[in-house]
């Protein structure tokens, strides 16, 4: 028994040699062979450019005290780790450099020369080290001359080295707050109740009614909110620009809270700013940036007719349509288009697609503009009335038609689903689809 333990120790032995000598060697390889040849230094702290000299601290890239854009700088980073030495040339340096483009990295001088003759590289120098040399990756611009994709790749890199001061500065207001609190986020705004999101949980206060869940990713959804927060610049801070506070967003957890408050500067101007009451520091904003002070509570609600538990996946689908002394039998199949089989009617195609979207919340029509609760009396009056009734999924749902827009009513889950709708053509009705 001891002999059989020893011999199986001695063989895990062996395989945690054969990984660290092995296995370790070949994931070594491979990442050397993804940068072999590639000139630029893998860690880039420094770049001094025509209008601006910047460092990297702490993954942030400063120009003194003015933090850059992040989104910009991540971009030349690119850029410059996919140049890839072809070979090393020897010549006059006037040759390859009649209109040299010079800049630092790390504090080395670099200069970026002509394409070569054949367009298909370009000549580059780290200090008097001259090299021929490609951008491996994509470029952003779309040609279908395969002999210009070096040439615009190279364009775009001197394109970005060459921003002015002020396109270099940052804009995004999150990125000023590395250290953003995001466990909770309580949002104020004038005019509306106030409501919170629990970023760890995944939930909203108030919470969805019944039939209604909250947005699968709180913190995806919120981010993406903070993303278009744009500033046109930092203003010194000062009481005086409080004139008439609009709301504000704090961002909260155990230890720490960032408190956004939105102002508007003056009865004779609409420019908006954003102050943080604790640094002293105020924003003037970008308008059309500032989404995240007005959204609802309910647009981080994943507004469904049918609730996503409802769901199947199906080939063919029987549902029930009923309107007065009508009733029809359609069968739904899968398919792109969706296909409907029905005896005793004739589909109108094009408007059953149209109902299907509201149904299944397909295309733009992923999302009710807002839901609400059914009362009992609405209920009443909804029942009294000849109103299309669809049985689907286990769901018993009634088309509202207003004059601009259409309810879907869900009276097993107790909720109305509200979307705005212009069409005067599309009654929500049973002849609006079946002829």
């Amino acid at each position: 028994m001891k002999k059989n333990l020893g011999l199986l120790g001695v063989f895990i032995l062996l395989l945690g040699l054969t990984y660290i000598f092995q296995e370790k060697r070949t994931e070594t390889e491979y990442i050397e062979s993804q940068t072999r040849d590639h000139i630029v230094p893998q860690e880039i702290t420094h770049l001094k450019l025509p209008t601006i000299e910047a460092v990297k601290k702490n993954g942030s890239w400063w120009s003194g005290t003015q933090l850059l854009s992040h989104n910009t700088f991540k971009t030349i980073e690119k850029k410059l780790s996919e140049i890839k030495k072809i070979k090393p040339i020897k010549g006059e340096w006037n040759s390859f450099f009649p209109h040299p483009f010079t800049f630092e990295i790390n504090h080395a001088v670099w200069t970026i020369g002509d394409m070569s003759l054949d367009k298909q590289g370009f000549y580059v120098a780290e200090g008097k080290n001259i090299y021929l040399a490609v951008i491996e990756g994509e470029s952003t611009e779309l040609t279908q001359n395969e002999s210009e994709i070096e040439s615009i790749k190279l364009n775009e890199l001197v394109s970005a080295l060459s921003k002015s001061a002020e396109e270099l500065k940052e804009n995004q207001l999150f990125r000023f707050y590395p250290k953003m609190p995001m466990e909770r986020v309580v949002v104020s705004v004038d005019g509306n109740l106030p409501f919170e999101l629990d970023l760890q949980n995944n939930t909203t206060l108030p919470p969805p009614i019944r039939g209604i869940s909250v947005h699968k990713d709180l913190r995806g959804k919120l981010f993406s909110l903070l993303t278009q927060v744009n500033i046109k610049e930092e203003i010194p801070y000062s009481d005086k620009l409080k004139f008439k506070k609009l709301g504000d967003v704090k961002f909260i957890n155990p230890e720490k809270t960032v408190s956004w408050e939105l102002w508007l500067r003056s009865d004779k101007s609409a420019d908006a700013i954003i102050i943080d009451p604790d640094l002293k520091r105020a924003f003037l904003m970008i308008g059309g940036t500032l989404k995240v002070f007005f959204v609802r509570n309910q647009d981080y609600w994943d507004k469904k007719v049918i609730p996503t538990e409802f769901f199947k996946n199906f080939t063919t689908l029987n549902t029930t349509f009923t309107q007065g002394t009508k009733s029809a039998v359609v069968t739904i199949l899968n398919r792109e288009p969706l296909g409907f089989e029905v005896k005793g009617y004739k589909v109108d195609q094009m408007k059953m697609e149209q109902l299907i979207q509201f149904l299944f919340n397909l295309g733009p029509k992923d999302q009710a503009e807002r839901v609400s609760l059914l009362s009992s009396s609405e209920k009443k009056q909804l029942l009294s009335h000849e109103h299309l009734r669809i049985d689907i999924l286990e769901q018993e749902l009634i088309l509202w038609r207003k004059k601009e827009e259409l309810i879907v009513v869900n009276l097993t889950q107790g909720f109305k689903a509200h979307f705005n709708l212009l069409d005067e053509n599309f009654h929500g009705t049973f002849g609006d689809v079946l002829k």
